[in-house]
């Protein structure tokens, strides 16, 4: 089964797609979201059909209570990050590497701990998910907080 796609977004190029794979997985905001996992289902545009198949730890963010009592949302910013260890990309696999500096802000002035973290995208192309490259495995490693 093809996984869900953003409308007009052509998923043409690895970096892009992680980027907004990233930016979406952080993009929490308790005065819309049901709860944490609702910006897995964000990112999951993003995502192949197997991790968008998966249950994620996100529905059990421990976090979630205290950004709810200051109707807080993660102010995320996402950048390219270069590893000097990337493989080199194949005509259905690549990997791309961003850095992600998150911090949940409250509407009555509170701020949570500002994250600093890498997020490294294995992505694919072809087969179920179609032409374009969808990320197929994710993992987070945590580089500070503040």
């Amino acid at each position: 089964m093809p996984p869900p796609t953003e409308p007009g977004f052509a998923y043409a190029g690895p970096g892009e797609v992680c980027q907004r794979f990233t930016a979406a997985l952080y993009s929490a905001d308790t005065r819309r979201d049901a709860g944490p996992v609702d910006a897995y289902e964000r990112a999951i545009l993003y995502g192949s059909s197997t991790l968008a198949g998966q249950s994620p730890a996100a529905g059990r963010d421990g976090r979630w209570a205290t950004w709810a009592e200051h109707r807080a949302y993660v102010d995320a910013v996402v950048e390219p990050f270069v590893d000097a260890l990337q493989p080199a990309d194949t005509t259905i696999t690549a990997r791309r590497a961003v850095r992600v500096t998150a911090t949940p802000t409250g509407e009555d002035g509170w701020r949570g701990w500002t994250e600093h973290n890498l997020v490294d995208c294995n992505l694919r192309r072809g087969g179920p998910d179609g032409s374009g490259w969808r990320v197929a495995g994710y993992e987070i490693r945590q580089a500070g907080l503040r």
